[in-house]
């Protein structure tokens, strides 16, 4: 049981960490197994953009725009029209192609707004990912754009400072913020790129990206891993004392699920 009288040796959080890890591993195993590379990462991201609230939603309009249908359109304007439309937020269809299926659509109805800040609104987001998704389709899809910047930003020679920058580097979604880009590295394009370059025998790029949650700090605190410090540290400094990197800040919230009973919920 977790109290106040008990705080986990820096050993017990790593390993939390790495089974959290492992998990994000299989999950990304398994949708590669029904799913081509582009569709698969396109489907996590998508999935991602829709928070606690829009999850299901996000899935579903990528299910029904998926990124075959992305790469074809290529234009970030056309990217936006066809989202919005098929997502039921937009009766704008100037410009999209004779035989882009129209009668694939969501009701608007679906989308939940509730406690959402204007700025975080389905649409917004949709409008901001579609920036990202026209430059992946100029750089030969998602699968491609990423493994690129990993391959470009490889090192043997691993610090916090170089992590930190090669994190941003790699991260980076053209109209998505440095915080969601950061969250969405961790918790997806790095454990699909992890088992994509096992399956291919990459073990120098593997080892670097294990490197990366080593030694880059921790993200931004959510619900849950301010709920897990409250309960384990008495003061904030023993958390920032213990908690020094990705990783360890991953081994929070595996131990957060643990003691809730929800060792396979989703927490991106």
């Amino acid at each position: 049981m977790i109290g106040h009288e008990i705080i986990p040796d820096t050993a017990m959080i790593d390993h939390c960490g790495e089974r959290c890890l492992a998990r994000k591993k299989t999950r990304m195993a398994n949708l590669l197994k029904i799913a081509e590379p582009d569709e698969a990462l396109y489907r996590e991201i998508m999935l991602s953009l829709g928070y606690k609230n829009n999850k299901v939603q996000f899935l579903e309009l990528s299910t029904i725009m998926p990124y075959s249908e992305i790469k074809i359109l290529k234009n970030q304007n056309l990217i936006a029209k066809a989202l919005l439309y098929r997502a039921g937020l937009s009766e704008n269809t100037k410009g999209l192609p004779n035989d882009f299926h129209f009668s694939l659509k969501m009701d608007k109805s679906v989308w939940s707004y509730k406690g959402t800040r204007p700025s975080n609104f389905p649409e917004k987001r949709i409008e901001n990912i579609s920036a990202f998704l026209a430059e992946s389709c100029k750089a030969g899809g998602l699968e491609s754009i990423f493994k690129k910047r990993i391959e470009e930003n490889y090192t043997s020679l691993l610090d916090k400072r170089k992590a930190v920058k090669i994190a941003q580097s790699v991260s980076s979604l053209k109209g998505i913020g440095k915080q969601r880009s950061l969250e969405i590295l961790f918790n997806i394009i790095l454990p699909f790129y992890m088992v994509l370059l096992e399956k291919e025998g990459q073990k120098k790029y593997t080892d670097f990206i294990k490197k990366l949650y080593q030694f880059h700090p921790p993200i931004k605190d959510n619900s849950i891993t301010k709920a897990i410090k409250s309960k384990l540290f008495s003061k904030p400094e023993g958390a920032s004392a213990i908690i020094s990197s990705v990783k360890k800040y991953m081994g929070l919230i595996e131990l957060y699920n643990q003691e809730k009973g929800e060792a396979g919920k989703d927490d991106t």
